[in-house]
């Protein structure tokens, strides 16, 4: 089929900030009163400082004395006090604000990934897209929540600092941050190379979680013992493991010489302050009190300083994550529901191909081309044909996983473009060969046909469909857990699992995908008697695995490559002696009761009505 090409934002580094800074529109009022509180929290964390050096002064003889201290310490304490209960408020809006962005960020990717076509999930592994939705989006969550407080608190302390020690020495404030600016180069480039380790990181990590997602299924885990390929797959495992440890550790120490130099920096800068303003109080220029301050407002300078360098690097490593999520959120919906769509209300069941062509891929013959057949409400049609002739595909069409490239899908006259996709769900149930169940109980595997359904409609579905022995030899009855993909159960008693749910549906147009394919005679005869009152009063599409159902067919359209060549009913097919005669002769010897159909290789799909 071909890897789908997703969707892929621009990598520009100023593109995917604004990006990124239009998640938190939502929240501006928010972000206004953060800033507010980090601001206020900020200045009067300075202001104590500044408190400090007063209080210096007063210790000095001649120059202060008890009461003003007193009064200063009061002051200290009531701002220090102040600043800590404003920081709770602070926490809680920051919280308020990353948790919430977060929530709609993780509603968003998970609403577009179910918007998303078949081609999609046929193309991607689940372990990459559950590493998507899991782990980047809990690793952009401590960024927001932390990392970006982080840097705006800094950057206002920066600001502020800088401000009051301009008002204590301009002269002395400018050759302390004159440097400064030499660090942002270094910290561009620091935080670009992090963000590819990160997101080379991640990439791999997806990659590790998909094949454990896939070896340590149940599925997986048996295929793995059956080969006794368990040394295969801990060498693979400790390869991808190796990797994830060698650009772990490549990340932790790039930029760590930078971030050296920032410490090694801002440890000599109180000396060399102390040096030079220490001459000047000696010289009667400052004041003790004035140095401490100015000393201690420095280091406030320059520790945030070094501060938003490292969390500069870390905020532009995490673009990686954001480019990676925007990937999946810019992915394109093939399938969507026009504006202004037809909810159809009691559908009737009518079919129509009307010169349908459609491609998996841009590139070779399309599985379905120029096809065009009507199915009254109702009738039996069925549609035969090698393996890759395009008969699942006509199924594919029908649900819209996919639209065609030319041609009209109708249900009950309408383009199926046209119609909600709820409505053209609810129009047709299905019985696919492989019957997927979840994790839970029978009941809610049942009830999954209808989620409002009562208690007494579940167990009547359940014994429509021939359930009741496998009920009364549960533990729990409908209440037992079926494990994972429904692994305690037979594949005949999934079938019937799968049968109940449509029974609980009752669409009207309803999809058999081979499903007695897996049964002894005894079984398949039950199951079909269930099926075929199923059946009844509507339009069935079947794939079956034995030619009972075709036989009763009202016709039957026989595909090769992607045409109808054939069609007809069985016995005039049959003496007609083309492509149908040899599919029907290969599977069957001559002694061969008729009902027995072939399965995949020959597959026999059936679109509509009742037996007769």
């Amino acid at each position: 089929m071909g890897r789908m090409q997703q969707g892929k934002p621009a990598g520009e580094r100023g593109h995917l900030i604004r990006r990124v800074a239009g998640l938190f529109r939502p929240y501006r009022a928010w972000m206004v009163a953060l800033v507010a509180l980090l601001t206020l929290t900020t200045a009067m964390d300075l202001g104590s400082v500044r408190l400090l050096g007063a209080m210096v002064d007063q210790m000095t003889p001649g120059r202060g004395a008890v009461p003003g201290l007193d009064r200063l310490l009061i002051l200290y304490l009531a701002i220090v006090l102040g600043s800590a209960l404003l920081g709770v408020v602070e926490t809680w809006v920051n919280q308020l604000i990353g948790q919430g962005l977060m929530h709609q960020l993780r509603a968003d990717l998970h609403d577009h990934l179910q918007k998303l076509s078949v081609r999609f999930y046929t193309s991607t592994r689940t372990g990459e897209i559950l590493s998507r939705i899991s782990t980047d989006v809990n690793a952009v969550q401590q960024a927001i929540t932390g990392t970006f407080t982080d840097f705006l608190s800094n950057a206002l302390t920066l600001g502020i600092a800088f401000a009051l020690m301009c008002n204590l020495n301009w002269k002395l404030a400018i050759a302390t941050v004159i440097t400064l600016p030499l660090w942002v180069y270094p910290t561009m480039r620091v935080g670009d190379r992090m963000r590819t380790m990160m997101r080379e990181w991640h990439e791999e990590a997806g990659r590790m979680s998909s094949h454990l997602e896939e070896t340590l299924s149940v599925s997986g885990s048996m295929l793995v013992k059956t080969f006794g390929r368990q040394a295969h797959e801990t060498a693979h495992f400790s390869a991808s493991n190796d990797k994830l440890r060698d650009l772990s550790v490549q990340r932790q120490m790039t930029g760590r010489w930078f971030n050296m130099g920032t410490t090694l920096f801002g440890a000599v800068l109180p000396g060399l302050i102390y040096w030079f303003g220490g001459r000047a109080a000696l010289g009667g220029e400052l004041s003790v009190g004035t140095v401490v301050a100015f000393s201690m407002l420095a280091q406030r300078v320059f520790g945030p300083f070094a501060g938003i360098a490292r969390i500069n690097t870390t905020l532009l490593s995490s673009l990686a994550l954001f480019e990676r999520l925007f990937e999946y959120l810019d992915a394109p919906v093939e399938v969507e529901e026009r504006p202004g769509a037809v909810r159809l209300e009691h559908a009737r069941g009518e079919l129509a191909f009307e010169q349908v062509r459609f491609s998996y891929v841009n590139r070779g013959a399309p599985p379905i081309d120029d096809v065009s057949f009507n199915v009254p409400a109702g009738r039996m049609v069925a549609l035969v044909g090698p393996s890759g002739a395009g008969k699942t595909t006509v199924t594919y069409l029908l649900q819209r996983y996919y639209d065609p490239q030319e041609g009209v899908v109708r249900l009950d006259g309408h383009d199926l473009r046209d119609l909600t996709l709820e409505s053209i769900s609810a129009a047709i149930g299905t019985v696919m060969q492989d019957t997927y169940l979840f994790h839970t109980s029978l009941a809610d595997n049942i009830r999954y046909g209808r989620l409002d359904a009562s208690d007494e409609d579940v167990r009547a579905a359940a014994h429509a469909a021939g359930l009741d022995t496998l009920i009364d030899r549960l533990p729990d009855g409908l209440a037992t857990t079926v494990g994972e993909r429904g692994y305690r159960l037979s594949g005949g008693e999934k079938q019937r699992v799968a049968i109940a749910r449509a029974v609980l549906k009752d669409p009207p147009v309803l999809i058999l995908d081979e499903a007695t394919s897996s049964l002894d005679s005894r079984l398949e005869r039950e199951i079909r008697e269930a099926t075929a009152l199923l059946a009844r009063g509507r339009t069935t599409l079947v794939i079956a695995h034995r030619l009972s159902t075709v036989v009763a067919a009202d016709e039957i359209l026989v595909f090769d490559r992607g045409h109808i060549v054939e069609r007809g009913r069985h016995q005039d097919l049959l003496a007609r002696g083309g492509l149908y005669a040899s599919l029907y002769h290969e599977q069957f010897s001559e002694d061969a009761p008729v009902g027995a159909a072939p399965d995949d290789e020959g597959e026999t799909v059936l679109v509509g009505g009742t037996p007769r």
